[in-house]
């Protein structure tokens, strides 16, 4: 329901979807994970960065899941009993919610030769490190024009902004993926 909405709001989307489905046919040949990463692509995921525990990792996820304050995006999921299993229930993703988030995404998480992969095989506009988040520093980095992800954090210790996600990331992994 929620990619409906943001669908009608930025017609960006429909465009991303019909050029992911004409470079899957330029391109003749295939990585053994590109098609996950294709199907990713054409259901809006998004690629971007977390930082915890002086570790960097890449996912590619839904906005809604970049999202880290979800509850005050949207109120509405307190009351929706068919959406309490949403990200493990960690609708504010605060320090006694970093777990199950994270459990939540392990199956979103992407290697640094699959992110290099999907640089390579789609437009910039698609495959670009959208996001940033610092679980250490606490601190969000988005690049996203649509909806202000950045002003939604989990409480006031948080600093978000809009900037280059990359900008953040230490120059020998922005390296292996570009």
């Amino acid at each position: 329901m929620y990619w409906l909405k943001v669908k009608r709001l930025c017609p960006a989307v429909i465009k991303r979807n019909n050029l992911v489905k004409k470079i899957r046919k330029l391109n003749s040949y295939q990585f053994n994970d590109m098609k996950s990463i294709e199907q990713r692509l054409d259901e809006n995921y998004i690629p971007g960065c977390i930082k915890h525990k002086d570790e960097y990792q890449f996912y590619l996820m839904p906005i809604a899941w970049w999202i880290l304050n979800y509850a005050e995006y949207s109120p509405s999921i307190l009351q929706d009993i068919s959406r309490q299993n949403f990200r493990n229930g960690a609708f504010n993703i605060t320090d006694d919610k970093i777990d199950p988030f994270f459990i939540s995404i392990s199956e979103d998480q992407i290697s640094i030769p699959e992110v290099k992969s999907m640089i390579e095989n789609f437009t910039e506009e698609y495959s670009a490190i959208t996001f940033f988040i610092d679980f250490d520093k606490k601190i969000f980095i988005s690049a996203f024009d649509y909806i202000e992800t950045e002003t939604y954090l989990p409480d006031e210790t948080w600093n978000g902004r809009y900037g280059n996600p990359t900008d953040y990331i230490p120059k020998s992994i922005v390296d292996q993926i570009s």
